[in-house]
């Protein structure tokens, strides 16, 4: 029997591929909720003992102590205020990439619908490094954190594993096992060159009616950006602890516009991947991505070019 109190609809990766533009064009249905902590990331610690990782500036930190809703009631409280009737949903896009989540969100939930948006995982392991950068969350360059994921050095650090969250076909595969047909795979693509088919496919997957967007009503959130200014990155930091120990306040909109307004003056775009690490994920994801391509029926040679 479903627990009701958990929401019923999850976005869970992948991380860097427009799951927040995604969010946004899924809040423009009327039947559908997010709360104003889009990633609380619940269910990444919920029965998953092993001791994950994040950096925080030059600090390793235990992830559980900067994750502020895994506790059971932080999270629910999220919801709690949500009109009965809505689809309420949780986008956390590590779950995608965590083997406890699926039967994690499954033992409260086995009616869920799950929502995976995939990028090309070359771009997504490069946009994700720029993010980790910006955040203080990784302190190598892109050459020197792959050489550590390929090494296994990363395996249980939170969002910084690139190379593992880019093989999509295995982490798809526990989601399938699990919720069948209630799992919709979307690619980056999707969202750029027609998003109201998208929100069909999302509508109906939830079992809701669908709604028509007006003209020019989406647009692109959330692009990878560099901090290089010192102060700038020393204001993330901070802003990234308060955030943890203050959400409520942190999160909401006027603040948070605030904060957004500030990082997009004070950042600049990033630097392109050079052509060699280019390459090189090129051949590692080739096989992975022949593998997805059969798993999803979709064709992705254009991720190969």
């Amino acid at each position: 029997m479903p627990d009701t109190r958990f929401p019923e609809l999850y976005l869970v990766g992948a991380a860097k591929a427009g799951t927040t533009t995604l969010v946004d064009l899924m809040q423009m249905h009327p039947d559908i909720a997010f709360p104003r902590e889009k990633e609380p990331h619940h269910f990444f610690l919920r029965d998953d003992r092993r001791q994950w990782t994040i950096r925080d500036g030059k600090r390793l930190r235990p992830l559980k102590a900067t994750l502020p809703y895994a506790d059971e009631q932080e999270y629910l409280g999220l919801y709690a205020d949500m009109a009965d009737g809505l689809v309420r949903g949780d986008a956390s896009t590590q779950y995608l990439v965590n083997e406890a989540a699926p039967s994690s969100i499954h033992a409260v939930r086995d009616d869920a619908k799950i929502v995976t948006v995939l990028r090309n995982p070359v771009e997504r392991a490069y946009s994700a490094w720029v993010h980790a950068r910006a955040r203080g969350e990784d302190n190598l360059s892109f050459a020197e954190a792959i050489d550590a994921c390929e090494r296994g050095e990363r395996t249980l650090s939170f969002a910084t594993d690139y190379l593992e969250e880019g093989v999509y076909a295995k982490h798809l595969t526990s989601f399938r096992i699990l919720f069948g047909s209630n799992v919709l795979v979307l690619l980056f693509e999707d969202i750029l060159s027609d998003p109201q088919h998208v929100l069909d496919e999302i509508a109906k997957l939830v079992d809701r009616p669908a709604f028509q967007l007006s003209e020019g009503e989406i647009a692109r959130r959330n692009p990878g950006i560099e901090i290089a200014n010192p102060a700038a990155r020393t204001f993330r930091l901070i802003a990234k602890r308060a955030r943890r120990k203050f959400p409520r306040f942190v999160e909401a909109k006027p603040v948070r516009k605030l904060y957004d307004q500030f990082l997009t003056r004070a950042g600049q775009k990033p630097l392109p991947m050079e052509t060699k690490e280019r390459e090189r994920l090129r051949a590692y994801y080739a096989p992975h991505n022949d593998r997805l391509a059969q798993l999803i029926d979709r064709n992705l040679d254009h991720w190969s070019r």
